[in-house]
């Protein structure tokens, strides 16, 4: 990219506009601790910080800060402090990101760093609202269209081959199916061969996000391999571009290939590499937990799911069609309370790049904070029994979601919303609909909770055993 020239002295702001990856390193390295003396809150155990309840039991630990501190306290782990920010009120702050007050990059770059860079999530202001922009065209209807007459087939015969009585890890079943799906639907790639390595360096680089020790010289590191699979990816991704820019494939890759901006200019070779490897990460996992938790929940109240099989019956269809899909209205009830109670991410970090105040305290500017999607789905304020599974809670007649336009939040919110949210939801009912049409699923009587780790994502800890019975 060329170097950004500014009107007068550039700010960090200006910077992250204009994606000027070398100011922004500059303002990074001279960046100093903040003073967070005055916030609430402790530091937790040496080094670890808080790290053991974030990954044991996040809503449980959030609680009761909130109970001691309030809305507003500190904590950390190995990377560093944060400020956490709890509630509506907060989540609104930060995503209508007023004055330009919060930034994306500069809070999720150390995850992504070589492994996901420039993706659309890292974007913030000018420049995100121009990639944005481009990236829309392959979520209009007719693309979404093509994308689901290449994914049902996929889904159909994936489920068609579950073994009848036989208890599996439900949660490496979605993973497997949503990977070989993806493969044709992201990359436009026939399932085997070349895509099952493609799909295994993929999981090294999301591996790799996770790792807190960020040295490629650790050989066998998770973040080490993670990069040497990016390579492997990217290599791939680049020498396809050509021939994809000429084609006509229905598959997003495809698509990203031949997007043009205002100026009638392609992305570049680059750019469609980044874009995609961000579009397969945030796709996959997001939606495997997704599809993960609803499973739990229709295993655990059969009653909804007879509700939902009876649904799927009614509309007397074989494949489902674009205009199918609203009409599956209980389904989207069930989805939108398994992500009330499981939202796939938990917490959504920002970078304050000016001092701001929330709930009487000063928070500096250099300071990392975070929002909680997982804390504010369960505040009794705003959710009757927010415990109890109870998809009614979004009827039309309850609207439970409508107390604060950010109580609900498990897709994000502002300018960084979710872009595949109505394409994660059709993919979801797609699943859910040859599933259901053809298994009931059981879990184990043993099984009374759902067991489930917040961090990196919510995945369930035990992989989900469940059985799926075939009906007759």
């Amino acid at each position: 990219m060329e170097q950004a020239t500014y009107n007068n002295k550039p700010t960090i702001s200006d910077a992250l506009s204009a994606y000027d990856l070398g100011a922004i390193r500059k303002y990074q390295r001279n960046l100093s601790a903040p003073d967070l003396a005055h916030v609430p809150g402790d530091y937790g155990m040496p080094f670890l910080g808080h790290t053991y309840w974030f990954l044991t039991n996040l809503h449980g630990w959030l609680e009761t800060q909130y109970q001691k501190h309030g809305p507003v306290f500190k904590m950390k782990d190995p990377r560093g402090e944060m400020v956490l920010l709890l509630g509506p009120q907060a989540n609104e702050l930060v995503f209508q990101n007023d004055n330009k007050v919060f930034s994306n990059f500069l809070a999720w770059d150390q995850a992504f760093d070589q492994l996901f860079d420039n993706n659309l999530l890292e974007r913030d202001f000018s420049d995100h609202k121009v990639q944005r922009k481009i990236l829309q065209q392959a979520f209009k209807r007719q693309a979404i269209e093509g994308h689901m007459g290449l994914m049902e087939p996929l889904l159909r015969n994936g489920i068609s081959k579950l073994q009848s009585g036989r208890e599996i890890k439900a949660m490496d079943f979605v993973k497997s199916l949503l990977l070989n799906t993806g493969a044709q639907v992201f990359l436009g790639m026939e399932v085997g061969g070349k895509a099952d390595k493609l799909n295994a360096a993929f999981e090294r680089v999301v591996a790799g996000t996770i790792d807190p020790i960020r040295s490629k010289a650790l050989w066998f590191s998770p973040f080490a391999r993670g990069v040497r699979a990016r390579a492997y990816l990217s290599n791939y991704i680049l020498q396809a571009i050509p021939a994809r820019r000429s084609g006509a494939g229905q598959d997003f890759f495809s698509q990203f290939c031949q997007m043009k901006d205002e100026q009638g200019k392609f992305f570049s070779a680059e750019e469609v590499r980044d874009h995609i490897l961000f579009l397969l990460f945030a796709a996959h996992d997001t939606t495997t937990s997704a599809l993960s938790s609803t499973l739990y929940s229709l295993a655990a109240h059969p009653e909804w799911q007879e509700a939902l099989r009876e649904e799927i019956n009614a509309l007397n269809i074989e494949s489902l069609g674009f205009d199918d899909v609203d009409k599956l209205e209980k389904m989207g009830l069930v989805l939108q309370e398994s992500l009330r109670m499981y939202p796939p991410l938990s917490m959504m970090p920002r970078f304050a790049l000016h001092d701001f105040e929330f709930n009487g305290y000063r928070i500096p500017a250099g300071t990392l904070v975070a929002i909680s999607s997982v804390f504010t789905h369960y505040m009794k304020e705003y959710w009757s029994q927010p415990e109890t599974f109870d998809p009614y809670r979004f009827s039309p007649e309850r609207a439970e979601q409508k107390g604060h336009f950010y109580q609900y939040i498990p897709f994000g919110g502002g300018s960084h919303k979710c872009l595949g949210l109505h394409f994660a939801q059709i993919q979801a009912k797609m699943f859910l609909f040859h599933l259901l049409k053809n298994f009931r699923v059981e879990k184990n009587k043993k099984m009374t909770l759902y067991k489930y780790n917040n961090v990196p994502l919510t995945f369930p800890s035990d992989r989900l055993p469940l059985s799926f019975t075939r009906l007759n």
